[in-house]
């Protein structure tokens, strides 16, 4: 394990880097998460990781979970109850098309290219299990390039309540496989998913609501740390649980948006001004712990996945943003900004170990879902602003329009 001045030294480079990278990015008019990811991988073990005997020891966990919490409390808080009641039905139909698609694709083109048993693993098993994984997309990419262009319509408003939702589609998909590889019944399998989507929501709810009804007693300069404790305790009682700690996180800032009303930049504002180094911190730290030997060592199988994925999302997400009544923008480039996939995909690709019948093919999934995960780390953010701008929907290309008029 690191040592404490080890552990110092290497996350001061490493964050250092990550800015120096961030800083170039912006003046190329590339997003800075992609630039993070890159500054991160540059430390990873196979490269100067390991010429200098630097790693991401066991303080990055506790780390990443508490930075992806805070994102997802921003995430929750992003969703208001107004829009669900405008574009709700679009959001749950794209939401919908675009999980289920990448899930159908994945698992389409596993079982095609997986010989027939790996591990003791049959390969149509295995092949639903790829699938499962590739439903959820990653909300912290996105929201980090909605927040740094300033992206506001109804692409920027069903993107955000589409990845708050899919991760629950990626959790009851998971349970669906795990029963069929006979750990329980089919319907023990998604029951037990339900209770626990609906535990997460119900924690982060009733959190959500102490925390509004607290700030209002707070002042001004003790709001930030009062966010912090409850995004915490709503990741702290979650884990003791075994709920998930992502939605808990969700359901914490939109249940405190929804409560407090039009104060609510009283909970949000402060959180906002940490953004960035909550970015920097989880992107260049996500980025050291990819390990590029995974992408030679399994290439055709992570390209396959990462593909089948892509077109999964981008057919799915026109599909269901069509058959929800969502715009013409959001039908058009909804998937391809889903591309973006990082710790609810790796949480369960880790948890296939934990299940005898899928233990024998636990390396491989892991494995594939590295290196695909530090693709769409790269790419996805990129995918994300084009979406973006061409949907016009990116603050300078909003600012050059009106301009225009």
């Amino acid at each position: 394990m690191d040592s404490p001045n080890s552990v110092h030294f290497f996350l001061g480079i490493l964050l250092l880097t990550g800015l120096l990278f961030g800083l170039l990015a912006s003046r190329l008019g590339w997003p800075r998460v992609a630039a993070y990811v890159v500054a991160g991988v540059l430390f990873s073990p196979s490269l100067l990781g390991g010429l200098l005997e630097i790693r991401v020891g066991d303080w990055a966990d506790p780390l990443t979970t508490v930075a992806l919490g805070i994102i997802a409390y921003l995430i929750g808080g992003s969703i208001t109850t107004g829009q669900l009641r405008r574009t709700g039905r679009g959001i749950i139909g794209s939401t919908l098309g675009e999980s289920l698609g990448a899930a159908l694709a994945v698992c389409g083109a596993m079982a095609l290219l997986l010989p027939l048993e790996i591990g003791g693993v049959s390969t149509l098993l295995l092949a639903l299990a790829f699938g499962a994984i590739a439903a959820p997309t990653a909300p912290a990419a996105t929201i980090a390039v909605l927040h740094q262009y300033r992206a506001q319509g109804p692409l920027s408003s069903t993107l955000l309540g589409v990845t708050a939702l899919d991760d629950a589609v990626g959790v009851i998909l998971f349970a669906i496989v795990t029963a069929l590889a006979g750990m329980s019944s089919l319907a023990g399998g998604v029951g037990g998913a339900l209770l626990e989507i609906a535990g997460s929501i119900l924690l982060g709810g009733i959190l959500g609501y102490g925390l509004s009804r607290m700030a209002r007693h707070v002042i001004r300069d003790l709001r930030l740390p009062l966010v912090i404790a409850a995004i915490l305790l709503a990741i702290g009682v979650a884990e003791r649980l075994e709920l998930s700690e992502l939605l808990a996180a969700m359901a914490l800032g939109f249940s405190a948006r929804a409560s407090i009303g039009a104060a609510g930049d009283r909970l949000f504002a402060p959180v906002e001004y940490l953004e960035e180094l909550v970015f920097l911190v989880f992107f260049t730290v996500a980025g050291a712990m990819f390990d590029p030997a995974v992408l030679v060592q399994h290439l055709g199988l992570v390209l396959a996945y990462y593909l089948a994925r892509l077109a999964g999302k981008v057919g799915g997400a026109a599909a269901g943003a069509h058959l929800g009544g969502a715009p013409p923008q959001v039908r058009r480039w909804l998937g391809l900004a889903l591309i973006p996939q990082a710790g609810v995909a790796i949480g369960l690709a880790l948890a296939i170990g934990q299940y005898p019948a899928l233990q024998g093919a636990s390396e491989i999934v892991l494995n594939v879902i590295l290196g695909s995960t530090l693709l769409t780390a790269i790419s996805g953010p990129v995918a994300v602003r084009f979406a973006l701008s061409r949907a016009g929907e990116c603050g300078d290309v909003r600012k050059g329009r009106s301009g225009s008029k």
